[in-house]
């Protein structure tokens, strides 16, 4: 009886060191997840040219304050959609942000407003000139490299959570 007690300790021990210990520092950055294939598309389109995005979904405001942050990397084609409830004019910064993101401003109507290219870590705060209802972030550069910019349309993905 003793024995089967102990080895029933021993193994609690083994499984919660298991789950307090992820392998990595508490400082160190978080890997990327990738979107999974198919999962939450959106489509910018502009000038002829469509193009689609895998993007993860900020609805909540936790979802939205941690956004891309302690992550090192992101495939080209992935981004995060930060969804709002109304129209709003608050500002993005890229606090614990190591990936540089263009950030784009999207109206309610699903137009680009207004796009910034955002420095790694830069805590200077981007406030858009206008109000705006969705932000989608995407790797620097991303808009140039798909030869569109301010006055795209972006479609967004079906059956989106509910914002909170």
């Amino acid at each position: 009886m003793k024995v089967a007690g102990l080895s029933f300790v021993a193994l609690f021990v083994l499984v919660l060191g298991a789950i307090a210990f992820d392998g990595r520092n508490d400082d160190s950055p978080a890997a990327t997840p990738t979107p999974a294939a198919g999962a939450n598309q959106l489509v910018v389109e502009q000038g002829g040219k469509r193009v689609t995005v895998s993007v993860e979904i900020a609805a909540t405001a936790d979802q939205r304050q941690v956004g891309l942050m302690n992550r090192q990397s992101m495939p080209e084609d992935a981004g995060m959609l930060f969804l709002f409830k109304t129209t709003i004019q608050y500002g993005f910064w890229m606090k614990n942000t190591y990936i540089p993101l263009d950030i784009a401003y999207i109206g309610a109507d699903g137009t680009v407003q207004q796009i910034f290219a955002a420095k790694p870590l830069d805590e200077t705060v981007l406030i858009p000139d206008a109000p705006y209802r969705y932000v989608l972030e995407v790797n620097q550069g991303w808009f140039e490299r798909h030869g569109m910019g301010v006055g795209a349309k972006v479609t967004l993905p079906p059956n989106l959570p509910p914002v909170e």
